[in-house]
């Protein structure tokens, strides 16, 4: 037999994670995936896309998992009641993406006894890769869990004070950020467009994965490229006058506070 998800939302985040589910049915067989979403537009695209089973907030299916993927905004205490009354402890985890919004603030909402797993997954499920940060309350163990998250990217079990740590730390738009910007410095300096971003593509994948094949930090590689009054040593001055490593630290920073910020106006 297989497993039995329940979702309390489909916005794009659960929708990446059940498209991720239904491409890895063969390691993780699932019987049913119900979505309860406000839109209906929504919910029928779900349906058609991914063959979701549609629910209401009066439905109690017997579900193993029940992923709560409402926004921070929305009244995140009020759906962990509902799932409270309609679910049992004994048979369901309940795993929140809501971000900002803590396993106590869960824990509240929905009484005592419940597993709980609350998780950040990454946008970059869809093709395999980013991790989610997981943390579990007292009653969780991996095993409630690991089967499921698995399915979607990779897992990183952490304690809950990383957890807004990995939020603002891991979207890949500061990738995106470079990219667009090393693109056009190639068009800057006279590449046409489509080389420029051939080339600045090629080059972060092959940099990235020879990285990780000398396993050492980036240090000692820009310290073999740097050779005395060089082009790399060039480049690194001038990205250092710039602010380059501020920035990027900045933004990250930025990010992790607004992820908290999040929680605390949570409902």
């Amino acid at each position: 037999m297989g497993a039995n998800l329940y979702f309390i939302g489909g916005g794009n985040m659960p929708s990446a994670i059940i498209e991720a589910v239904r491409r890895k049915a063969a390691a993780y067989p699932v019987d049913h995936i119900w979505v309860e979403e406000i839109s209906r537009e929504r919910a029928e695209y779900l349906a058609s896309t991914y063959n979701t089973e549609t629910a209401s907030p009066t439905d109690a299916p017997d579900a193993d998992i029940v992923v709560i993927a409402v926004r921070p905004q929305d009244d995140v205490a009020g759906v962990a009641a509902s799932v409270a009354r309609r679910f049992d402890p004994a048979k369901t985890t309940v795993i929140s993406i809501v971000a900002g919004y803590t396993i106590a603030k869960l824990e509240q909402g929905l009484g005592h006894g419940w597993r709980v797993a609350r998780i950040i997954p990454n946008t970059l499920t869809t093709v395999d890769y980013g991790y989610s940060g997981v943390a579990l309350n007292g009653a969780a163990a991996r095993e409630d869990v690991d089967a499921f998250l698995n399915t979607f990217g990779k897992v990183l079990y952490v304690e809950e004070r990383l957890i807004d740590v990995i939020t603002g730390f891991y979207p890949p738009n500061i990738v995106y950020h470079f990219i667009d910007a090393y693109v056009d410095a190639g068009v800057l300096a006279g590449l046409p467009r489509d080389a420029a971003r051939a080339i600045a593509l090629d080059t972060i994948i092959g940099g990235t994965e020879f990285l990780k094949q000398k396993d050492v930090l980036p240090q000692v590689l820009l310290n073999i490229n740097n050779s005395p009054g060089g082009v790399g040593i060039t480049e690194a001055y001038t990205l250092n006058k710039t602010g380059f490593a501020a920035s990027i630290q900045s933004a990250v920073l930025a990010a992790v506070e607004r992820t908290t910020a999040l929680g605390g106006d949570a409902k």
